[in-house]
């Protein structure tokens, strides 16, 4: 048996050269982001087997470019449709100096420009964890007349999970469309009886992009991480919180999950229910010609808040969600305050942060204590020096995980969605982000984070240059790979 394998090595070690070498060539034709370059020529070199599996698995964007290459004709298509039938129509809000402060005219011209038209007739509801979304989303599916159009990242069957479906299949069985996506790795938990009970009810059910080998699942690429419903084209949930009873802090489970969602009501509901269509045609392989009971008109009596819904994926083609956290962040003038779970920002992101602090804008940030993953934690770890040094305030949440994905600028526009401020949101997933220009909400959102500061520490320079080397080493190798994170 030696001998078989000493005559064989050779050749595989000729062959693993050979694929490193065509690998090594495609990554560069490829002309990515060098800094993803540098980590995936950086992985190949440190694990070189384990290096190739894991960029033929989740580096090829040959994989991508298969899947959504129709998906981009219908984005093409279908949103200038959208566009001319269903905005046009109502008058696209005009950009009023009066009403949207001129400061921020070229984050909302970009988002415009993108299928993201700014909207009135507004109006907008914070909610604080699952203990306030919940409620108020089974409130409004029990009243849902015509439509429920639901996709989530996680989709849990548990007692939470348990109470929207049945809500769901007894709407079904009075009549009403239930249209319904949950993530293929997200809610890879939802067993196939699930899904038969769905369908029997009434409820068309897809999976976004299921997998095959659920041992590869925690980082596969393209997940559609939204977390959106539509009811009736009028009504809509979005933000940061999944289907699951981790959100809900009721002593089932030991952490306490710190969220922040929206209940939308208006005319921005519109680009919402655009970017369920396009992903249903995605999930489903056929089209689908909306009616007016999908885009309804919209009555000023709503409310009075302006809105852009923001989506970006690997189907998009701008990188929209980053561009537009770069928009928002230079346009600071006096403060700007950041939650979200992971913050691994690229170079543009950064340098928008510390610049903002530099020039005198109040920058504070807050991130968990811990998180639920190390290597993202110590990726995240390795920019706190550089956070410091600018004189931005960095809160660490200890009362549990914070899960907000949140953003506000002077006291006059706010941001709420899914999007991590990190590359997978950037670069890799579906995400969808909801740009508020209401003062209102954003001094609600600037007082629940001024809120959350009581379960925090601050950050302290000197300790953290106190750091073991040891810790500051491992954050350090950590950030190397923080693009493929």
């Amino acid at each position: 048996m030696l001998d078989f394998w000493f005559t064989l090595s050779p050749f595989l070690l000729g062959l693993y050269y050979l694929a490193i070498f065509i690998v090594v060539i495609n990554i560069l034709l490829e002309n990515r982001n060098p800094l993803k370059t540098h980590s995936y020529l950086l992985l190949l070199l440190l694990l070189p087997v384990l290096g190739l599996i894991i960029y033929l698995f989740f580096g090829q964007h040959i994989r991508k470019r298969r899947i959504f290459s129709k998906n981009q004709l219908i984005n093409s298509a279908f949103g200038q449709k959208y566009i001319d039938e269903y905005l046009t129509l109502e008058n696209v809000t005009p950009i009023h100096k009066a009403l949207v402060s001129e400061q921020f005219d070229k984050l909302i011209r970009f988002l415009s420009r993108d299928l993201s038209p700014l909207s009135q007739n507004n109006k907008v509801t914070l909610l604080k964890n699952g203990e306030e979304k919940f409620p108020a989303l089974l409130e409004a599916l029990n009243k849902a007349e015509n439509h429920i159009h639901i996709e989530y990242y996680i989709f849990t069957d548990d007692e939470i999970g348990i109470q929207i479906s049945e809500a769901l299949m007894a709407k079904a069985k009075q009549g009403v469309q239930v249209r319904m996506i949950v993530d293929g790795v997200g809610s890879l938990a939802l067993r196939k009886l699930y899904f038969e009970n769905m369908k029997a009810a009434g409820v068309e059910i897809y999976e976004f992009m299921p997998v095959l080998f659920p041992s590869f699942t925690s980082k596969i690429n393209y997940r559609n991480h939204r977390k959106v419903v539509i009811i009736d084209g009028i009504t809509s949930f979005t933000g940061g919180i999944n289907v699951d009873d981790r959100y809900v802090n009721n002593g089932k489970y030991p952490t306490y999950w710190r969220d922040t969602h929206i209940k939308l009501e208006g005319t921005a509901v519109k680009t919402l229910q655009f970017l369920f269509i396009l992903n249903w045609q995605f999930v489903s392989k056929q089209p689908w010609r909306p009616t007016e009971k999908h885009f309804p008109k919209t009555e000023p009596s709503f409310g009075s808040s302006y809105v852009q819904v923001n989506a970006s994926g690997p189907d998009w083609d701008l990188a929209s969600i980053m561009d537009s956290f770069c928009l928002a962040i230079n346009s600071a003038r006096n403060s700007l305050k950041i939650a979200t779970p992971y913050f691994i920002p690229n170079e543009s992101i950064m340098n928008g942060i510390t610049t903002s602090a530099k020039s005198g804008v109040s920058v504070e940030i807050m991130i968990p204590y811990t998180s639920d993953s190390w290597i993202v934690q110590a990726a995240s770890m390795s920019f706190m020096k550089q956070l410091l040094r600018a004189g931005i305030k960095v809160y660490l949440y200890k009362k549990g995980f914070l899960h907000s994905k949140t953003l506000t600028v002077d006291n006059s526009i706010s941001v709420v969605g899914s999007a991590n401020m990190d590359h997978r949101s950037f670069d890799l997933n579906h995400e969808v982000n909801t740009y508020i220009y209401d003062p209102a909400i954003a001094r609600q959102l600037n007082e629940n984070f001024d809120a959350d500061k009581a379960d925090c520490i601050l950050l302290n320079a000197q300790d953290w240059r106190e750091r073991s080397i040891k810790q500051k080493l491992l954050e350090s190798i950590c950030r190397l790979l923080a693009p493929l994170l």
